[in-house]
């Protein structure tokens, strides 16, 4: 299973949709908020999302767990659960929610890391100067600069 991840484009269209182009045989493209922009122009990409922050006027809800052929995933922006300060409170709501993977955004940071069983993932940003993303494959992550 091939997934895209992407987070924090705070408004590039022209990048997601680079990326998305890019990565088409994904099964699926998760975004982690901060899109940043009206859903009828990231509609067609078939993204599944979050709101984030900024993302004001956003009908997306702050949080998806999703059953994906038995792997739960938790998507997020972060935001709610202050990553940029620590990861704990996030993994405690992993840990409770019984996801297998985390999905998230809002520092700009890319992270991969395995903690109590459950696998972090932050594919950084689009929109910062660093501009990067995330590719995972069948429990393979690789990021990707642009």
């Amino acid at each position: 299973m091939k997934w895209l991840i992407t987070s924090d484009a705070h408004g590039a269209l022209d990048r997601l949709k680079m990326v998305n182009k890019n990565h088409s045989d994904a099964d699926y493209h998760f975004d982690a908020g901060d899109i940043c922009l009206p859903k009828h122009l990231y509609e067609p990409l078939h993204l599944v999302t979050v709101k984030g922050n900024n993302d004001f006027g956003s009908d997306e809800p702050y949080v998806r767990i999703l059953d994906l052929k038995g792997i739960r995933v938790m998507l997020t922006h972060g935001h709610r659960e202050h990553v940029k300060l620590t990861r704990e409170s996030l993994l405690n709501i992993a840990l409770a929610e019984r996801v297998d993977i985390v999905i998230y955004g809002h520092t700009h940071q890319p992270y991969y890391q395995i903690d109590r069983g459950i696998t972090m993932i932050n594919p950084g940003a689009l929109g910062d100067y660093h501009k990067s993303y995330a590719v995972y494959v069948d429990g393979q992550v690789t990021f990707y600069e642009l």
